[in-house]
């Protein structure tokens, strides 16, 4: 697991399992889609993460959470429909996690987190909160559904940005870090 900065970091920690695997499954929570193919003329930026990891063309993915999206990711995101696969946050009250349970299921995953990609209600630090996004218990249930149907090679948790003062953002990082490895290793 490793625990970074931005969500740029993600693109480098997936080389290795994608030079090991055949196929890889990017899991992907956050409040942004990432699909950028460059942001402010940089193209390896946070904006632009998720497109880098697949330029790979054996990682597919599946994303959670994602209520922000810029006009020009939608033509790579149509283009790559058979690869890519986004439960909105805004039809949160509609996910079938009996779909992501069956495109899951016996793969070979790589769990990236962006904080951000929980409701800004419990996760204020962050550089870009975004209100409408993951709550607590519906987070853990897409983990452990994954531990359980998937194999976990490896994750990274990003974006946090702590607010001097207020450490509960923090612990509650460290607790999903400490959720994402006992779900791999119990299921």
């Amino acid at each position: 697991m490793t625990l970074g900065g931005e969500h740029s970091i993600t693109p480098g920690c997936i080389v290795p399992f994608t030079k090991k695997y055949k196929n890889i499954c990017l899991l992907h929570f956050d409040a942004h889609a990432d699909l950028r193919q460059s942001y402010n003329g940089e193209k390896f930026s946070h904006a632009s993460a998720i497109r880098r990891c697949l330029d790979y063309k054996n990682v597919s993915l599946i994303s959670f959470g994602i209520r922000n999206i810029s006009e020009s990711e939608i033509p790579f995101l149509k283009k790559n429909s058979s690869r890519i696969n986004i439960f909105w946050a805004k039809d949160k009250k509609k996910w079938n996690l009996s779909k992501f349970k069956k495109l899951i299921k016996n793969k070979t995953v790589y769990l990236t987190f962006d904080v951000d990609g929980l409701d800004s209600s419990i996760m204020p630090a962050t550089g870009t909160p975004e209100p409408g996004g993951l709550l607590w218990d519906e987070t853990l249930d897409i983990i452990r559904i994954a531990a359980k149907n998937s194999k976990i090679v490896g994750a990274d948790i990003n974006e946090l940005s702590p607010i001097k003062g207020f450490n509960s953002y923090n612990f509650l990082v460290a607790k999903l870090a400490y959720k994402i490895l006992s779900y791999k290793f119990l299921y």
